[in-house]
């Protein structure tokens, strides 16, 4: 009788053990890689390039966006389809007048309805849309560029996104906005999809044009990521 009992602890102890062992393994599998904010930068950039379509919008908190000489850009949204291809639709003031008109850019050329005609015309516009979302050299290398990058949010916190905050040269963001300044910095704001590694949000804080005012927020959306578009040259009418 006592040496049943002795095997039934024996028993006993091996389940705990090994249930202890299984618990272990289980957790050490599942236990979250903590990356650095270099890292999810990186893995951002890559997943950024390979991109075959995406959609954005560009909106001010503070200010606007002048892509003409007279034309303010308050929000302006849109489709893209890298590497060169961009569609999108803008509402601003041309002076006095408020307007609402289309652009398409095919690499470095850019078709505008006229605001006043609705007209598609050829323009040399003073920003380059079409260059920022180039997810080769544009956005995707964008925060790669950013100085002294760090966590908003401790990124071990049950969020779904990680959020990076930096300072970069104005200058850099001339694909974007034309001709910028040579010396002056915005502080950035990143999100940063923690499961696909997508770059959803990025807020420009501060002047980083001579039309710029003080305190201009601009902030750039993206989502749809890899939805099928279609973007075509559009058809321009010969003057008679």
């Amino acid at each position: 009788m006592k040496s049943i009992s002795i095997l039934i602890i024996c028993a006993v102890i091996l389940t705990f053990a090994c249930s202890q062992s299984d618990s272990s393994k289980t957790t050490s599998e599942t236990e979250t890689v903590v990356l650095t904010e270099a890292e999810v930068i990186s893995k951002s950039g890559h997943v950024m390039e390979t991109l075959k379509s995406f959609h954005f919008s560009m909106t001010h908190e503070v200010g606007v966006t002048e892509f003409l000489p007279g034309l303010d850009v308050e929000e302006t949204s849109g489709d893209v389809q890298p590497p060169d291809l961009l569609r999108a639709e803008f509402i601003g003031m041309f002076g006095a007048f408020p307007v609402r008109s289309m652009l398409v850019a095919i690499g470095k050329d850019n078709y505008l309805t006229n605001p006043l005609t609705g007209v598609w015309e050829q323009i040399e516009p003073t920003v380059n849309l079409g260059g920022f979302f180039n997810t080769d050299e544009g956005m995707a290398s964008l925060l790669e560029k950013m100085t002294e990058p760090q966590f908003m949010v401790d990124p071990s916190l049950d969020s779904p996104n990680y959020q990076i905050s930096g300072s970069l040269q104005s200058i850099l963001l001339d694909k974007l906005l034309g001709e910028t300044l040579e010396d002056g910095t915005v502080a950035v704001e990143a999100t940063i999809n923690k499961e696909t590694f997508h770059l959803t949000v990025i807020k420009f804080i501060g002047k980083a044009k001579m039309t710029d005012i003080d305190g201009t927020i601009r902030l750039v959306t993206m989502s749809k990521f890899d939805v099928p578009v279609e973007i075509e040259v559009p058809k321009i009418t010969d003057s008679p």
